[in-house]
C-alpha cells in the first residue's frame, strides 16, 4: 500500500546569500526545498523573505548566539562565505558550523577553493598542499569543518568563480602582470547551480570534489579577449609561466553531468551576445 502521509520538504540553511548563495537558494526552492538563509542587511532580507526565502540577518564576524537559530532548522548547511569577509576564518566557520550540529544539522558543504593547491601541473582532489597565505587559510578551514560534529562534509573545492555579474572583461583590463602563459582555471555560476542541487540530491558524499571547466586557455588569451569583447584595454602580461592546472572531472564522473561550459572564448561571446 503506498503511504499518503505529506512529503516533508527537505530543508537547506545557506550561510552566505550572496553571489552564488542566493542563485542556489532559488534554484533549491524550485526544486522543493525549504530554503532559509544568512545575508547581513536587512533591506536584502526583506526582499529574499518577499521571494519566498527565510532569510535572517546574521553577521557571523558578530559575536555568536548561544544556540542555532530556529529560523536557521535545516537538515543540511550550506557554508557558502568568501575568507575576505570572515575574521578568523577557520575558527568562526567551526564554531558555526558546531552550532548547526548540536541543532541536528547532519551534512554540510564547503565551498572551498582551489588556491589549496600549490606548485605546478595537473592537481586533482589528492594533492593538496597551499603555496599562499590564502591557501593555507582555506585548508585550515576546510579541516576546521570537518571537525565541527556534523556527521557528514563535502569539501567543494570552487575554481574561479564567473557568472552573474561577474564579468572577467573587467577583472585584469588595463593592468600589467606576469604568467601570461599560466593556465586560467574557473568555473562559470551556471555549471554551479547545475552541480551543487545534484551534489545535494545524493547521500554518498565524497569528502573532496573540484570544481573547474575542463578549458584551460592562458591567462593572456582568455583575458585579453574578455576585455577586447567589452571594448576594454587589455592587460598586458610579462613573461610565461606553467602554472597550474585543476582537474574537476572527478565531480563531472560523480554526478554523471557534464560541464556545460567546455569552452570559454565561446561561453565569452555567448555573454556579449546577450547583452
Amino acid at each position: 500500500m503506498m503511504s499518503t502521509e505529506p512529503r516533508v520538504a527537505p530543508r537547506v540553511a545557506v550561510i552566505g546569500l550572496g553571489w552564488l548563495g542566493e542563485p542556489l537558494a532559488k534554484a533549491l526552492q524550485a526544486l522543493g526545498w525549504r530554503v532559509a538563509g544568512t545575508t547581513t542587511t536587512e533591506a536584502k532580507a526583506e526582499r529574499l523573505r518577499s521571494e519566498g526565502i527565510n532569510a535572517l540577518v546574521w553577521d557571523i564576524n558578530e559575536p555568536l548566539p548561544s544556540a542555532w537559530p530556529v529560523g536557521l532548522a535545516a537538515d543540511t548547511l550550506v557554508l557558502c562565505v568568501p575568507p575576505g569577509k570572515v575574521d578568523d576564518y577557520a575558527e568562526t566557520l567551526e564554531r558555526v558550523a558546531a552550532l548547526a550540529a548540536k541543532a541536528g544539522v547532519s551534512r554540510l558543504l564547503f565551498t572551498s577553493a582551489t588556491s589549496v593547491y600549490g606548485g605546478l601541473g595537473s592537481k586533482t582532489e589528492a594533492d593538496a598542499g597551499p603555496d599562499s597565505a590564502r591557501g593555507e587559510r582555506m585548508l585550515s578551514a576546510e579541516q576546521a569543518v570537518r571537525h565541527s560534529g556534523i556527521p557528514l562534509v563535502l569539501c567543494l573545492r570552487l575554481s574561479g568563480l564567473v557568472g552573474g555579474n561577474r564579468e572577467p572583461g573587467r577583472f585584469l583590463a588595463g593592468r600589467s602582470f606576469e604568467g601570461g602563459n599560466e593556465p586560467v582555471n574557473l568555473v562559470a555560476q551556471e555549471d554551479l547551480l547545475r552541480f551543487i542541487p545534484a551534489i545535494m540530491a545524493r547521500h554518498d558524499w565524497p569528502e573532496v570534489l573540484n570544481a573547474s571547466a575542463p578549458h584551460h586557455p592562458s591567462r593572456r588569451e582568455f583575458y585579453t579577449r574578455a576585455a577586447q569583447l567589452r571594448d576594454l584595454p587589455p592587460p598586458q602580461f610579462d613573461g610565461g609561466g606553467e602554472g597550474k592546472r585543476i582537474d574537476g572531472s572527478a565531480l563531472s564522473r560523480w554526478l554523471n553531468l557534464d560541464y556545460r561550459v567546455t569552452d570559454w572564448f565561446a561561453w565569452l561571446a555567448a555573454r556579449k551576445a546577450q547583452d
